[in-house]
């Protein structure tokens, strides 16, 4: 059986860089898979543990913000606002260990997604949807937390970490964590994280409030391996954020003094995940993963009246509100290898199938009706390995997806096609194409909806299709330009949705109602350049992104515009790794209109960070950085980044800033 360049999850269509070493792969089960700080391949982009961890993250936007084509808005703790080409996080397939996250918006002012980047072994995010494998508009996010058996270290059985975390601006916290053997088949992981929350100062040493929290983390893993070739997992993954919080928290302090005064609401957000895993890895006939999960997400928030916010219906003052949203399902994917003479096919295959509903109380009593939304996904792709330097990938998957909510009653069936091609003309270049056709029922309404008791559902509301496109190029080559090896990868991109879903008040009732708000589309530019040699390594990369509705010209309200990211990284020796990270986003005029300014001020952020692992001190890790080193007062573009004009409200700033400088330092002893 020959070696094929294909990955279990997509072809190999776009450059392999990494910030620490260029590709070092490795065989498993005849298929080539590659183990690096950073991968890019077929527009995926994976994280690992030590690339995660020295960036001290305790927000998104500090992990994920330098990755091209990728935004994370917000600075508030619940508000993780993860873009995808100015694409929402709603509209993005994202899993933490398998388990799917809802889409369902669970307040307009803060994001859906909740998790601890700390607990993170490896993040892959697609950018873009570029197979048939994922079914939603913008891409996908697959997030996969440690495991108890890769931190054993060689003879040992049992184990544990202690560690502590400081951040000038303005947090501390701490976690502990236990792994270990059971037996010989199987191990176990505990992890218990906390992590105090204060309200931190802007570039200009503003202080902002409501943002003065708390967040509790707890994962608990169990592995038995059944034979050689199968485990099976079990996790608990348990997340609590509670403090009292402004009542916008995607606005800064600014706008929510204008709007609120100094009112902040005791809010509690938790999220309980439950997933069983499944691993079958029979080398190249079957390779098998399989995720049955349970997850339930909670908002409390007790609101009151302050006279300017208004009133309730029934004039009620305050009000205890509480919102839920459950999900459950299951996802299977295999892959299985087919030689036919010369050629090699690479099955991926698999299922998917989600049930979310929703539901909300005040003060106990159901307000609103009741939501529930069932999505079936199957798809296979077949990545043809002619063994002339193509690869061909042509897939086509099914989409069932039924809603019993205030959009209406909805069943819609729908097949997705995408093919792809990657040519190489040797070792070095290639060139490589893809087009993918997308597909998004008809989501449910936003689970805190004041509107939820009046809501007039749209008749003539449409589910979102689309087509995603993307052609380009990489090369990738050893002892060049005085380096030990160098990389390039640049690409073109285009992405079409028709019947693009968006609320607004479209009646005059003063209540937002879901509209098809015509076609959008989305194109740009995603460059990388990689330069490594010995202990130094580099990863450059360039975002251009702009969007368009054909009816209106205006722009996502998230368009990020114009970005460029440097990563370095110099191994000083086995002890000692220093760090260095910028990000450069330039002014983008014309920004959506909904916005109400001319602009979205471009800014320049960069951080830096050691890691010293004493040889003196064994199990003793220190890491120390300075993020935002010259306090620069700046908004991410995905962030809400506007003056608001409101006749209730007022006008004012509204723009989300983040911290200023900070200096933070994690202490760790393995024991």
């Amino acid at each position: 059986m020959k070696k094929s360049n294909i990955l279990l999850s997509a072809i190999t269509s776009f450059a392999i860089l990494s910030t620490h070493s260029l590709a070092e792969t490795t065989t498993l089960n005849e298929v080539e898979v590659t183990s690096t700080d950073v991968e890019v391949v077929s527009s995926s982009i994976n994280l690992n543990q030590t690339s995660i961890e020295t960036r001290q993250a305790d927000h998104l936007s500090d992990l994920l913000r330098d990755i091209p084509g990728v935004d994370v808005g917000g600075s508030h703790s619940i508000n993780n606002k993860l873009t995808i080409r100015g694409i929402r996080d709603e509209n993005i397939d994202i899993t933490i260990d398998g388990a799917k996250m809802p889409n369902v918006d669970i307040f307009h002012h803060m994001s859906n997604l909740r998790i601890n980047p700390a607990i993170l072994k490896k993040a892959k995010i697609q950018v873009g949807n570029n197979s048939v494998i994922h079914g939603d508009l913008g891409g996908a996010v697959e997030f996969e937390t440690k495991d108890g058996k890769d931190m054993l270290q060689k003879g040992e059985s049992f184990g544990g970490i202690v560690e502590a975390n400081y951040n000038s601006n303005k947090s501390k916290g701490g976690s502990l964590t236990g792994f270990g053997k059971v037996s010989d088949k199987s191990d176990f992981l505990l992890y218990y994280k906390y992590l105090d929350n204060g309200n931190w100062k802007d570039g200009e040493g503003n202080k902002t409030f409501g943002v003065d929290g708390e967040i509790y983390n707890f994962l608990g893993k169990y592995n038995y391996d059944i034979s050689d070739s199968q485990s099976i997992t079990f996790s608990y993954d348990r997340l609590q954020d509670k403090g009292d919080y402004v009542p916008r928290p995607n606005f800064g302090a600014a706008a929510n003094r204008i709007i609120s005064g100094d009112a902040t609401y005791p809010t509690k957000f938790t999220r309980d995940t439950y997933t069983l895993n499944h691993e079958l890895n029979l080398g190249e006939n079957l390779i098998l993963d399989t995720s049955l999960y349970y997850g339930l997400h909670t908002i409390d928030r007790f609101e009151y009246i302050d006279g300017v916010t208004g009133v309730r219906p029934g004039g009620a003052t305050s009000a205890n509100i509480h919102g839920k949203v459950k999900n459950y399902g299951i996802n299977t994917k295999a892959q299985s290898n087919i030689e036919t003479g010369n050629i090699l096919h690479t099955f991926t295959y698999g299922a998917e199938y989600d049930i979310q509903s929703s539901a909300v109380t005040n003060d106990g009593l159901q307000y609103g009706d009741d939501e529930k939304a069932k999505s079936l996904g199957l798809y296979v792709q077949n990545a043809i390995d002619f063994d002339n330097g193509l690869i061909l990938t042509p897939g086509i998957r099914f989409n069932n997806y039924k809603l019993d909510g205030l959009n209406g009653d909805v069943n819609d069936n729908k097949f997705t096609y995408s093919l792809a091609a990657d040519y190489s003309f040797n070792d070095n270049f290639s060139v490589f194409a893809s087009s993918t056709s997308l597909f998004k029922g008809v989501e449910m309404v936003e689970v805190l909806s004041t509107a939820r008791t009046s809501y007039d559902n749209n008749p003539n509301i449409k589910s979102e299709t689309g087509l995603n496109s993307e052609i380009g190029f990489k090369y990738i080559d050893n002892n060049i330009l005085g380096a030990d090896n160098i990389g390039f990868s640049t690409k073109y991109f285009k992405t079409t949705i028709k019947d693009y879903l968006d609320y607004d008040d479209i009646d005059g009732d003063t209540f937002d109602e879901a509209y098809n708000g015509g076609k959008l589309n989305i194109y740009g530019i995603e460059s990388s350049f990689a330069y490594n040699l010995n202990n130094f390594s580099s990863l450059l990369t360039y975002t251009h992104t702009r969007s368009d509705f054909e009816d209106t010209g205006d722009s996502l309200t998230e368009e990020a515009g114009d970005k460029f990211s440097l990563n370095l990284k110099y191994k000083v020796n086995k002890e000692l790794e220093l760090s260095w990270k910028s990000i450069v986003v330039l002014d983008e005029d014309d920004p959506s209109s909904n916005l109400n300014v001319d602009r979205k001020e471009g800014y320049a952020v960069h951080d830096i960070a050691v890691k010293y692992e004493p040889k003196s001190v064994k199990g003793l890790k220190i890491i120390a950085g300075v993020d935002n080193i010259f306090d620069k007062t700046y908004t991410s573009h995905a962030s809400v980044n506007q003056y608001f004009n409101h006749p209730r409200f007022g006008s004012g700033d509204a723009n989300d800033y983040d911290p200023g400088r900070n200096f933070k330092v994690t202490l760790s002893y393995r024991f």
